[in-house]
């Protein structure tokens, strides 16, 4: 998993220092063991298979030093995956979101952007409206903010970003 989550960096001669994502429990304690999403195989967590009901951090990212760093962190559980077929009578594990947070879009650098990565953030945005907005019971600021920040998104023509994107990253 974790080879999946920096595939986009590596592409580009870029990694990140940190593990991709580690276990959280008990009394929300951060980095708890014994699973966590890391290609340090040494460490437990890198040799702790995934069981249905762990839950964990999804934290890719990258830092530049001196310059920037991004990282978008969400919470994930463990879960059996709605598959076809049981390969082996066992079942396929995936993960289930449990942040419900938007993403701040002002900040993405649509040049660089898929139209699979577009839909992905719609999907997750709508995912995010569908859980949070009956919570708000019409309560507004607080409504509107959310139909907004979770609105549909599609590339801009002209490419762009909504500040200078890092050029270390670019070049």
């Amino acid at each position: 998993i974790d080879v999946l989550a920096r595939a986009a960096l590596w592409e580009v001669g870029l990694n990140y220092v940190h593990g991709t994502g580690h276990g959280v429990g008990a009394f929300l304690n951060v980095h708890e063991g014994p699973c966590g999403i890391n290609g340090y195989c040494n460490s437990v967590s890198g040799r702790t298979p995934l069981l249905e009901g762990m839950c964990l951090s999804n934290e890719p990212g990258y830092y530049q030093d001196g310059d920037f760093g991004i990282r978008i962190e969400s919470l994930v559980m463990v879960v059996q995956a709605e598959t076809r077929h049981k390969f082996g009578g066992k079942p396929f594990l995936t993960f289930d979101t449990i942040t419900m947070v938007p993403i701040q879009k002002k900040l993405i650098y649509w040049d660089i952007m898929t139209e699979e990565e577009i839909a992905w953030l719609n999907e997750y945005h709508q995912m995010v409206l569908d859980h949070v907005e009956p919570l708000l019971a019409d309560e507004e600021p607080d409504v509107s903010w959310l139909r907004t920040a979770c609105a549909p998104v599609t590339k801009p023509p002209n490419g762009g970003y909504s500040a200078a994107p890092p050029t270390a990253m670019y070049q």
